[in-house]
């Protein structure tokens, strides 16, 4: 009898055990997921909660999305509401970033106050959700948009890297939020590139090689390179656009020039190990969690099964993908000295009787380089700029720093490469960094380049 309930008591013991670690699991997962499933589509309470959906408004007060009679009315402009739509979403859900879905709870009050409630109850009048203020430019968004090279696919994206507000998110194809869901409706045009987009990021990943190369040998900027157009190493080759040889080179005109082969040769030199620090300490195989959107996480190899995957690694090729709103946070992270900032899209969320329940605010993600070394790379992105591969991001009277990639997306070139450019404004009136990615633009980042300077000189103006 004693043995029975020295059993029972174990076993009760162990139920209770069970139900406190799952009611621990619960209450951290609704804590860390609680806000993504009141948003979803899907949860009939928000059809249910009687209140009209609040206004979402850009950075100058622009409205975005508003309820008129009891109907969802996007901007009038069709290029400025399409341009927006991957930011601002839909109601329909087919957007899985914009902020109508992201941000259903707060538009439509489904935590409002009892006060607020009763009062609408007495009072006879629809409650109305709180308002949600962005960060981005509408006016500048619609621009980026507007310029965007005609029949190609791809995403811009431009933050203010002091602060980390996005200022603009455009994804190609882009849809109507009027006709979320139609049958006309490209389903990719509901991919938001900018933030779900992996691309493989050829030589603008060469910004993170540099790094390693800088965090882990400072004496490597007295090094020289020899170029003779390709590199025959043990188990392949690798060779340099166009085959172009670039003779004796120092570290800085070989990141000006994207020389493939002083930089396979830095991978090869810094071995996987150092490469994946850098690459892990700027974010890569990161599972970032913001508060105002998902962003797919960017890879770096954590093993190489030669030589080969090492070299290719090193210029952005073989199995390294980046999002080009993460290629716009390293760069971003280059310019503010090697301090990377949180992305962040909301700046107020306010009721409709005006109570703030969220101020957005600037917010360090972590200190991912040296400002020493970021410094380095700031002369390095504005010499290839001025005299190297991205003289065509110039903005006449502006300082600008950038770099260039041609990432290649098939094994034997059958496909066109895809055209990159990332790069910043060096100046703290004007501290936007941007990244852009058109898919197959073709190798040399001519579309990629003047479609960044034409968006940057918009920043200026639009944004001031």
């Amino acid at each position: 009898m004693k043995e029975l309930r020295k059993n029972m008591r174990m076993v009760g013991a162990l139920v209770v055990a069970a139900f406190v670690a799952l009611s621990g699991w619960f209450a951290l997962t609704v804590f860390e997921q609680g806000s993504i499933w009141a948003s979803n589509s899907y949860n009939t309470r928000l059809a249910a909660t009687g209140a009209q959906r609040g206004d979402i408004t850009d950075r100058d007060g622009t409205t975005l999305a508003t309820t008129v009679d009891g109907e969802r009315a996007y901007l009038a402009d069709p290029t400025a509401r399409r341009a927006l739509a991957a930011t601002v979403g839909d109601t329909a859900g087919m957007s899985g970033t914009g902020i109508e879905g992201y941000y259903s709870a707060q538009l439509l009050d489904i935590s409002g106050s009892l006060a607020e409630r009763l009062g609408a109850l007495f009072n006879g009048t629809q409650r109305k959700g709180s308002s949600v203020k962005l960060t981005v430019d509408a006016q500048l968004t619609a621009y980026i948009a507007s310029i965007f090279p005609q029949g190609y696919r791809g995403a811009v994206c431009v933050l203010n890297y002091k602060t980390g507000e996005v200022l603009a998110m455009v994804s190609k194809p882009d849809y109507d939020p009027y006709d979320a869901g139609g049958e006309g409706v490209e389903d990719t045009a509901y991919l938001n590139r900018c933030l779900q987009g992996l691309y493989t990021p050829g030589s603008v990943f060469k910004i993170v090689t540099l790094a390693a190369a800088l965090e882990h040998d400072p004496n490597v900027v007295n090094q020289t390179f020899i170029c003779s157009g390709e590199w025959e190493y043990e188990g392949g080759r690798i060779v340099c656009a166009g085959h172009t040889a670039h003779g004796t080179v120092d570290l800085e005109t070989a990141f000006a020039k994207s020389c493939n082969v002083t930089f396979g040769k830095l991978a090869y030199q810094l071995g996987l190990q150092r490469l994946r620090e850098t690459a892990e300490a700027m974010g890569f195989n990161e599972n970032f969690k913001f508060g105002d959107f998902a962003l797919y996480n960017s890879q770096f190899p954590t093993e190489v099964s030669g030589m080969s995957d090492l070299v290719w690694s090193g210029i952005g090729q073989g199995t390294v993908l980046v999002t080009p709103m993460h290629m716009a946070m390293i760069t971003g992270a280059v310019a503010n000295d090697g301090t990377m900032m949180c992305p962040w899209l909301v700046t107020r969320i306010a009721t409709d009787s005006g109570t703030v329940t969220r101020s957005g605010a600037p917010q360090a993600w972590k200190q991912v380089l040296s400002p020493q070394s970021a410094q380095v790379i700031q002369q390095y992105m504005f010499e290839a700029v001025e005299s190297g591969t991205a003289t065509r991001a110039q903005i006449d009277g502006v300082r600008v720093c950038g770099k260039t990639g041609s990432a290649e997306t098939s094994d034997d070139k059958s496909v066109e490469t895809n055209s990159w450019y990332t790069g910043y404004i060096d100046d703290d009136a004007h501290p936007y960094a941007i990244a852009v990615v058109v898919e197959q633009g073709g190798a040399g980042s001519r579309l990629a380049s003047e479609l960044a300077s034409d968006a940057l000189a918009a920043a200026i103006r639009f944004v001031g």
